[in-house]
């Protein structure tokens, strides 16, 4: 294993020798608390799931590392089960799953980290939101967003072209900034303060739900072994 930068996930190399991306993430301060709005607004709201029992391993650190070297077959399906309790369409759920998994790797972003603010921004899986400032889709992306060329696509309402804009505004925001608080910050709006009146709290309200996700993937892997090696 060896380090990026400080502050920054290592590059992780499995035992085989097999390169596992590494993740544009800050593990300064990679903790939570509550739910808030996006780079608009937020389309709804609704209390977090209670955390599940304390995991096995002893650091968020480790949790990352282990999180990086999970293989998509492992986390589909936990994923899907974490994303279905927001919304019962099981072609819908599944769909997104496969866009968050697509993107993570594309784009180096942990696909807990995607999923908590996709299910802070719109807490019903709704790919038709639209918030009162104009934000869109599943991560509430602004229109001036759209058209990136990775994505493919400029419609926001669409799940694969929303995820792909609304992790490529997260990837970017979390190699711009220092840590995932302040890269959070960035894709609330909330730089200034002047978002929402509660949107200080929008960091630690998504990284709440991240650890939570993290936790449910990692739950009966046989990955945390690595993780420590």
């Amino acid at each position: 294993m060896r380090a990026i930068s400080t502050g920054l996930l290592a590059l992780l190399l499995v035992p085989t020798a097999a390169r596992v991306p590494s993740l544009a993430v800050s593990m300064t301060d990679v903790t939570g608390g509550s739910t808030s709005s996006g780079p608009g607004a937020d389309t709804s709201r609704s209390a977090l799931p209670a955390s599940p029992a304390s995991p096995a391993w002893g650091t968020h650190a480790d949790s990352l590392r282990a999180e990086a070297l999970l293989p998509a077959s492992e986390i589909r399906r936990p994923l899907e089960r974490f994303l279905g309790r927001y919304n019962n369409d099981r072609v819908l759920v599944r769909r997104i799953s496969r866009a968050v998994l697509r993107e993570s790797r594309r784009q180096q972003v942990p696909p807990s980290l995607i999923a908590a603010v996709l299910v802070t921004e719109n807490t019903t899986l709704r790919p038709e939101a639209r918030s009162s400032v104009g934000a869109q889709g599943l991560m509430q992306v602004m229109p001036m967003h759209a058209g990136a060329e990775l994505c493919q696509s400029s419609d926001l309402v669409d799940v694969d072209s929303n995820i792909c804009h609304g992790t490529l505004i997260l990837a970017r925001d979390l190699k711009r900034t220092s840590s995932s608080t302040a890269a959070l910050l960035r894709y609330n709006g909330c730089v200034r303060g002047t978002n929402t009146p509660d949107c200080r709290q929008y960091p630690s309200r998504v990284l709440a739900r991240a650890s939570i996700v993290r936790s449910e993937l990692l739950a009966g892997t046989t990955t945390l072994a690595l993780a420590g090696r």
